[in-house]
């Protein structure tokens, strides 16, 4: 860190902005208490950063997930198979309900939720398969455990064929969406407003649609819990 504070003050820099997620957090507290004045703008694909209720980099990784998945659809729902597929999500369920809901997954396994998502999932596809359905979409995040595992699971229980797809990296990559684009220039201009108006250390957040902004350290203690009425909306519309 001593080093990362000698090099901005070698360049010359009165203030640093950062982009990242609590990681980048973490780093900016450190060179703020050394005297660097810093502005965090929370970026994403967890969209798990306490301070704001939309981080950079999400609506993209949604998108790119959403169109592999369609993808994948064209080629599976052909055949009677389970295609398990696992996206981004250490800690956090945000973008594994969202791509659920939007691809209409039978079942949606999330960190959260786990004692309540796993039990009913062999229950569900058991009865959409008396209703004649053939293919059958289950979303796992990664911090819910290995997708490889639930697709055992699957055709232990069930019978029936599971392949596993596990998107990685891709989620991080692409063109970005025009919901990123315009949150990453409105907080970019929130962050060099707080400059120009003398603020320290603030941590950049988009809550109820407005900007604002926090201590960075205040910012590190905020929590963003997965919403119930998310995963409440996935479970219901996969029972449809």
């Amino acid at each position: 860190m001593e080093k990362g504070y000698q090099a901005c003050k070698y360049l010359g820099l009165d203030g640093v902005v950062t982009v990242g997620g609590d990681g980048t957090f973490r780093g900016a507290l450190d060179l703020s208490r050394k005297g660097m004045n810093m502005m965090c703008i929370p970026g994403t694909i967890d969209n798990d950063i306490g301070c704001t209720n939309y981080s950079i980099g999400f609506d993209t990784a949604c998108n790119t997930a959403i169109d592999a998945i369609d993808r994948l659809r064209d080629t599976m729902q052909s055949h009677e198979r389970c295609s398990v597929v696992e996206v981004m999500g250490r800690d956090s369920g945000h973008l594994a309900v969202y791509v659920g809901i939007a691809t209409g997954a039978i079942a949606t396994l999330v960190p959260e939720y786990s004692d309540v998502c796993e039990k009913t999932l062999i229950e569900k596809i058991r009865k959409e398969r008396t209703r004649g359905r053939t293919h059958f979409l289950v979303i796992v995040a990664e911090g819910f455990g290995k997708a490889e595992t639930v697709a055992q699971k699957v055709t232990g229980e069930t019978g029936i064929d599971s392949r596993v797809t596990i998107l990685g990296h891709i989620q991080r990559g692409g063109s970005p969406t025009a919901r990123d684009r315009v949150t990453a220039s409105r907080m970019g201009r929130h962050a060099v407003l707080n400059f120009l108006e003398g603020k320290q250390n603030r941590a950049i957040g988009v809550i109820d649609g407005n900007m604002q902004d926090f201590e960075i350290e205040e910012a590190l203690k905020m929590k963003r819990d997965l919403q119930r009425c998310m995963y409440d909306t996935a479970i219901e519309l996969a029972s449809i």
